[in-house]
């Protein structure tokens, strides 16, 4: 009876053969059920959730910013635009007042009108005596100019006349 083998009935083989004792071996965790990139779902899902963006703050007020800059961007698209458009005729006034200017100068004499030759040419005698043939300007009023009547000329250039 002494030497019952490991094995057989009602033998002690120095251990509980029905698991009883026996320490839990170590189980990996279950393996991911997907391999690779997520995919995308598709349908109703997909399109009605929205992505949510973390710092809104500073992405609004980096789009204020650049709002602010496009403005003032088109504020001075439209100036430069408007300083073209009215250069011509600022041009155009600062020569007619030149012009003006010239023939205001500060050089002048008193002559009279001795005779008119056309609409455009009379012959002038000056207070010293010398008489020149000088054109008319047009904004002067030909039908108030008479022979021997009394006009006020430049004598810086004598071609353009003025009636007094």
């Amino acid at each position: 009876m002494g030497n019952n083998q490991s094995g057989a009935p009602g033998g002690g083989g120095g251990g509980d053969r029905n698991g009883k004792n026996k320490q839990k071996k170590y189980e990996p965790p279950p393996a991911p059920q997907r391999i690779g990139k997520k995919k995308k779902r598709r349908g109703l899902e997909a399109s009605s959730k929205i992505p949510e963006v973390t710092p809104s703050v500073k992405c609004r007020l980096r789009l204020l910013k650049l709002w602010r800059v496009k403005d003032y961007m088109l504020m001075e698209e439209e100036f430069v635009a408007n300083q073209e458009k009215f250069k011509p005729h600022e041009e155009k006034s600062e020569e007619e007042r030149l012009r003006v200017e010239d023939l205001r100068g500060t050089p002048m004499g008193v002559g009279s009108l001795e005779e008119i030759i056309d609409d455009n040419h009379a012959i002038v005698s000056s207070a010293v005596g010398a008489e020149y043939y000088v054109s008319i300007c047009s904004f002067v009023d030909k039908d108030s100019l008479e022979p021997v009547g009394r006009i006020r000329n430049v004598t810086k250039r004598l071609s353009e006349k003025n009636g007094l």
